[in-house]
């Protein structure tokens, strides 16, 4: 352990480097989607509204929140179909084959 074999396991070797949309889409999916998602799935939740009714109201109601939701649900479903759709552009075979080896595989 002294010598950071095991930590050195889980830290990439090249550094990523990510595109101004990458990084703008990832941070969108991170601080807007998921938090949008768990706040509407609370707002459309009888218990914890009785307890907080203002998850509601600034919402704008129940049926908004369910809008909200569902519509969030549905930006997270494109940003999944497109990141499995670079994956597949980009040789799934052989990615997957260098995370399970830890190097890049030939052919």
């Amino acid at each position: 352990m002294r010598a950071g074999h095991f930590r050195n396991w889980f830290r990439p070797r090249t550094p990523a480097t990510y595109s101004a949309v990458q990084r703008t889409t990832y941070a969108a999916v991170v601080f807007a989607l998921f938090p949008a998602m768990i706040w509407t799935g609370f707002a459309m939740s009888p218990a914890i509204t009785s307890v907080l009714p203002g998850f509601v109201t600034v919402l704008g109601g129940q049926q908004s929140a369910r809008t909200i939701h569902f519509i969030v649900a549905c930006a997270l479903l494109a940003f999944l179909v497109g990141h499995i759709a670079m994956v597949a552009l980009a040789g799934f075979g052989r990615h997957v084959a260098a995370m399970i080896v830890g190097r890049e595989v030939a052919g």
